[in-house]
């Protein structure tokens, strides 16, 4: 069996976690590192399509029929757009310009090409370039940082990590098994249906279904850079971002850009690399969900061990084994023993509860 782990601090919040099988997903917000879950948007041009779609967008974002004090600019901006003579010049030009780059090309590089491209044709169009920029901030807030994220490691005796993630070695490490490292088992409860009737009775015997399934977890790869997307390979979400095969369906979790963001997002820069993190990310394109909205839940037969700190109180590791008791499960629990040098080991640790 392939062993993965989990550092918990200790908190009000761990016991019921570890009663109810709760596994909790963090937004960008809540994660300790302000690049997680923060991906760059890019534009790199591969073909002229390209350009006409990045015109498209600046005028887009630049119409404004409604601004009077810009009412001449608008008219330009239109004519412009209706001149197929024009629009050819300006996307020859922007395309001449993106040929030789070989870094990614970010915002400020992309504006910079536009407004040298106009400048060069001489076109008369003015384009709003704040609007564009935050419209493209609104899109990549939702689709790049509206997702959620919970972490695992390889290992299990990494004094940082105790110290970082279990209070200073006061809290717990989870070990869970499963057949292959790259799969973590859930389990989804179904909701009681009401029933008057039922309920009305002295005593009655209800039935809740319950499903476990195997979905996938990603080890998370480590750069020196940021994770970046290519504005126009992700056009057609940007362009149908109320498409319900995105929002509001259980398909949207097997969506081809779904997955794409799933990859981006366990990428993680070099600093963080001793972690050894796999992690579980939820995409989400629909609205920002409520911490209650993002707990998902593991069956009990995953959790095969709990580890605890050097500074855990024993009265805690003697909540949780009846926690555990109460549960009927066939968890283990070890204590950690500590080493001058910050190495870790674990002995068996044994209670008897009366």
């Amino acid at each position: 069996m392939e062993k993965i782990y989990k550092y918990r601090p200790l908190s009000s919040f761990l016991f019921k976690e570890l009663l109810y099988q709760e596994l909790y997903f963090a937004s960008y917000t809540e994660l300790n590192d302000p690049l997680d879950l923060s991906l760059l948007l890019e534009f790199t041009i591969t073909d002229k399509e390209d350009v006409s779609y990045l015109i498209w967008f600046l005028f887009k974002t630049s119409l404004d029929i409604d601004n009077e004090s810009e009412k001449l600019v608008q008219i330009n901006l239109i004519n412009f757009y209706n001149d197929d003579v024009l629009f050819h010049q300006l996307k020859e030009e922007i395309y001449k310009n993106v040929q030789n780059l070989q870094e990614p090309i970010y915002v400020h590089k992309i504006i910079d090409i536009v407004q040298k491209a106009i400048k060069k044709t001489r076109i008369n169009v003015v384009f709003n370039l704040s609007s564009f920029t935050k419209e493209l901030e609104r899109l990549t807030s939702k689709f790049f940082q509206n997702s959620y994220v919970t972490c695992f490691s390889e290992t299990n005796d990494n004094y940082l990590m105790w110290s970082h993630y279990s209070s200073s070695h006061s809290g717990i490490c989870l070990e869970f098994s499963s057949e292959y490292r790259g799969d973590f088992a859930y389990e989804s409860k179904e909701l009681r249906n009401p029933n008057a009737k039922k309920y009305a009775e002295r005593a009655s015997e209800w039935d809740m279904k319950s499903i476990i399934y195997k979905d996938q977890i990603w080890k998370v790869a480590y750069s020196n850079e940021q994770s970046y997307v290519n504005f126009f390979k992700f056009r057609a979400v940007f362009e149908n971002e109320f498409n319900c095969d995105l929002i509001g369906l259980s398909k949207s979790w097997t969506h081809e850009y779904a997955r794409e963001l799933q990859r981006l997002l366990c990428v993680k820069t070099k600093a963080w690399e001793y972690e050894k993190e796999w992690r579980s990310v939820r995409i989400n394109f629909d609205r920002k969900l409520e911490s209650e909205e993002r707990i998902d839940y593991y069956p009990v037969e995953a959790l095969t061990g709990i580890y605890f700190g050097v500074n855990t109180p024993e009265s805690v590791k003697i909540r949780i084994l009846r926690i555990m008791n109460r549960k009927n499960s066939k968890v283990n629990f070890y204590n950690s023993v500590l080493e001058n040098n910050g190495d870790m080991y674990f002995i068996d640790w044994d209670y008897k509860d009366e």
